[in-house]
């Protein structure tokens, strides 16, 4: 049981390190960030610092926002809101292993813009990024 958990984190980290590399090349090598999300969701437990694993990874381009699901993680409420507080896009996603959402931002003004993923339950991921 020890090894077996052992090996799971290892394969979470892997995973972590890999992504961008590999959103990186599904873009064309296009430039690629990392969004930071803080928060918790349906009971994963509060995500403090970047050494920890979240269910969602989120990645920002010159045209788009790219959400990766690690976990089912059932029916979230995904939302962007810009620097005013006013929301620019919502939607609501079965998120399972594995799937995706890509938010296209290519027609968005430049400025700062919040994350906020919900679930059901009053978890929540959140993460600042800008547009430039």
């Amino acid at each position: 049981m020890k090894r077996f958990f052992v090996l799971c984190i290892l394969c979470l980290a892997c995973v972590g390190l890999f992504l961008p590399v590999i959103a990186s090349i599904h873009k064309g090598n296009e430039k690629t960030d990392s969004i930071v999300l803080k928060g918790n969701l349906e009971g994963k437990g509060p995500i403090r610092s970047q050494t920890m694993q979240s269910p969602v990874v989120a990645y920002q381009n010159s045209t788009c926002i790219q959400l990766v699901f690690l976990d089912d993680l059932g029916k979230l409420t995904i939302s962007v809101d810009d620097q005013t507080g006013y929301n620019i896009y919502l939607t609501t996603v079965n998120a399972t292993d594995g799937s995706t959402l890509s938010i296209d931002t290519s027609s968005w003004e430049s400025g700062v813009y919040t994350l906020l993923i919900t679930d059901g339950l009053g978890g929540f991921l959140e993460g600042v990024f800008e547009i430039e």
